[in-house]
């Protein structure tokens, strides 16, 4: 299965993202210019784009190649209430599709190490569930 995660992010959010991941635009393109690699090239380019165009959105694409996980009616609820209803905790997921909390917490966990959602910390060392994607399409 071919999982492709879409996030359009503004000219701010990609800049954060680049910095956070290369340091400075300056520094990328030293380093592109020693080890020129397919990647950094359209990283580099959209940058510089959007340092130039900074109202213009771009189109973020992560793809994921996985057998491990099965997107049935359960997991598709879910994604949609992380996404949509932003739930503090898995117990209040699980309330929501009246399932068990156990149960949620396992098709949840599959759904992290597979990449399709994170968590952020809530309170007292609660792990709140977060889908960063605008878009998921699935190629079987």
């Amino acid at each position: 299965m071919i999982i492709s995660l879409i996030k359009e992010e503004t000219s701010q959010e990609y800049d954060e993202r680049m910095i956070e991941k290369y340091g400075s635009i300056e520094k990328l393109e030293k380093t592109f210019e020693k080890t020129p690699k397919n990647l950094l090239h359209v990283d580099l380019v959209n940058w510089q784009f959007l340092k130039e165009n900074p109202k213009e959105k771009i189109t973020h694409e992560e793809i994921l190649i996985t057998d491990k996980i099965s997107i049935g009616d359960n997991e598709t609820e879910i994604l949609n209430i992380i996404k949509n209803d932003k739930p503090k905790s898995i117990r209040e997921i699980a309330n929501k599709i009246k399932k068990d909390p156990s149960n949620v917490t396992s098709k949840i966990n599959l759904l992290a190490d597979e990449g399709l959602i994170s968590f952020k910390k809530g309170l007292k060392n609660s792990k709140i569930p977060v889908l960063d994607y605008d878009k998921i399409e699935i190629d079987i």
